[in-house]
């Protein structure tokens, strides 16, 4: 086992740049700190090798730059697969001048040409080419040697893994040779693919119905102002702090993205199933603005008379029986009140204006209102909490028995706080622990997983999953995780996600995060989005 390095450098005869890039991701799940370039293989490793020495108050980036490739650990992937034997060398080079670089590597390994043959053999769920994929498999094992850590989800580094599932399911797959191909062909933990198959045998009903149904979408609306900024947050909230009149801006260009959006899907036969605001914090608002907006919302969406109707409460600070209620009385079905800790030590630490008590006060107080079911939310790694506070926590919100629990896996992002003061991810064990926490506590509480994703940068390369009592799942996040229903985003940072039901493929169109620049562009966007949907369907 080595010592992370600082800079490391990525190289190949074999493989393309573009090739190369899809290994980064796989490297940063072993060195998530790390600083990884890919070196052109052409380039002379010589000239690197007479790079100037730069002083502390040297500010000429050039030699900087220089010098820092001059010395760093290197991987080298090599690969012969056009034709039989086959065989896939990655090697390590521990930090040393290029000069060295002929030297024998500090590890290697070697995939024969029996074991590439099986992984060309195998289906493909997908879309990487087969040449990615065999790289991934050549840094993985490399890096399982020289780290001594081996990822839970292998060789995955997308953000949903269950979507390859289903297409395993699509293809009509066996369930015994469909764990295989996750366990062989891209390396996921027999525990993770267990965790993925009960997340899809859930999701299977939903997704028939949503597929059955391709003139229900599902609408979101962001509402980017929060009334602090919690130190793990990357997503664009804007604080009122200094007065509410950016909210009264936003909410008037907002409302006429609603009238509009609202009569384009009259007149095309659209209409939502699922429907969900989230933020930011929209219960920032006043009762009467929240009203008033969600008075609009029902008037210009056309619905569904099943509507799932929900909305994201996070912030008890935000909340009063009466707030409660006028949601209730609008229709709102799914409320969710998000604790992320049980702890007023680490509340306080990460920038929560609010305490433990507030959290168990606000949930008392929606419980006496009929007619809605409750998510929770906990994030694991935060800072100063182990195993121990996360137990605790668990068993504060199993007391509160609530309908779902999302549990999140810290990720430290740009844009927040902690990534700028410098909190490293953790990798160890200890997030493990925490997790299998979590799925005790699940359990107990008569919970099962519905839905999972993972995130750049997430702790531990874990995933975060969303929990639910049976018959009390969500949806609009079963949706949307797998991407097999259209999705409308409006306001500042909303996504809009335009799929074809013929293959599942997606147009992607995001709204500007600052809501300024969302003013001034938010009809552009939806004209392309008009155009898309009305192609696709």
């Amino acid at each position: 086992m080595i010592t992370r390095p600082h800079n490391l450098k990525l190289t190949s005869k074999s493989f393309s740049r573009s090739e190369l890039e899809a290994g980064l991701s796989l490297i940063r799940a072993f060195f998530p700190e790390t600083k990884v370039r890919i070196i052109e293989a052409a380039e002379s490793w010589d000239s690197f090798n007479s790079a100037p020495a730069a002083s502390a108050s040297d500010d000429k980036r050039d030699a900087a730059d220089q010098l820092v490739l001059a010395r760093a650990s290197v991987i080298e992937v090599e690969a012969a697969f056009s034709e039989r034997p086959y065989s896939v060398t990655a090697s390590f080079y521990k930090e040393q001048v290029y000069a060295q670089f002929n030297s024998r590597g500090t590890d290697q390994i070697k995939l024969n040409d029996q074991e590439i043959e099986a992984i060309l053999a195998s289906p493909k769920a997908g879309k990487e080419t087969e040449r990615k994929v065999l790289l991934k498999h050549g840094l993985f094992h490399l890096l399982a040697q020289v780290t001594g850590h081996i990822p839970p989800w292998g060789i995955l580094t997308g953000i949903r893994p269950s979507k390859i599932l289903h297409r395993l399911n699509d293809l009509g797959i066996e369930k015994a040779e469909a764990q295989r191909i996750l366990e062989k062909y891209y390396l996921i933990r027999e525990d993770k693919v267990r965790l993925l198959q009960k997340v899809v045998e859930i999701q299977r009903p939903f997704l028939k119905k949503i597929m059955a149904h391709p003139e229900q979408v599902a609408v979101y609306v962001g509402i980017p102002f929060c009334p602090t900024r919690c130190t793990y947050c990357s997503f664009p909230a804007y604080s009122l702090q200094r007065g509410r009149e950016p909210l009264h801006a936003y909410l008037k260009g907002l409302y006429e993205e609603i009238r509009i959006t609202g009569a384009w899907m009259k007149e095309t036969g659209c209409f939502t199933s699922a429907f969900y605001m989230g933020g930011g914090t929209p219960t920032i608002l006043t009762i009467s603005e929240l009203t008033d907006l969600l008075q609009w919302i029902r008037k210009n969406i056309p619905m569904s008379e099943d509507l799932e109707f929900s909305v994201e409460a996070g912030r008890p600070d935000t909340l009063s029986k009466d707030k409660l209620q006028a949601l209730r009385e609008q229709g709102v079905n799914r409320l969710s009140i998000n604790p992320q800790t049980m702890h007023n030590h680490t509340l306080k630490r990460i920038g929560r204006a609010h305490s433990v008590e507030d959290i168990v006060n606000i949930y008392a107080l929606a419980r006496e209102i009929p007619g809605w079911e409750i998510n929770m939310d906990l994030i694991l790694g935060l800072p100063g909490e182990s195993v121990h506070e996360i137990q605790e926590s668990l068993q504060q919100i199993g007391e509160l028995k609530p309908d779902n629990l999302t549990v999140h896996v810290l990720s430290i992002k740009r844009g927040s706080k902690e990534h700028e003061a410098g909190l490293v991810q953790n990798l160890n064990g200890e997030m493990e622990d925490m997790q299998k926490s979590v799925l005790a506590s699940a359990q107990a509480l008569g919970m099962h997983p519905y839905y999972l994703y993972r995130q750049k940068h997430i702790a531990g390369n874990l995933e975060n999953i969303g929990f639910a009592l049976p018959g009390a799942e969500c949806g609009y996040n079963i949706g949307i995780m797998e991407e097999r229903q259209s999705v409308i985003g409006l306001g500042a940072g909303a996504s809009s996600k335009i799929i074809n039901p013929e293959d599942y493929s997606l147009v992607n169109l995001q709204h500007p995060s600052n809501w300024q620049v969302y003013l001034e562009r938010w009809r552009e966007i939806h004209q392309t989005r008009v155009m898309k949907l009305s192609i696709d369907k």
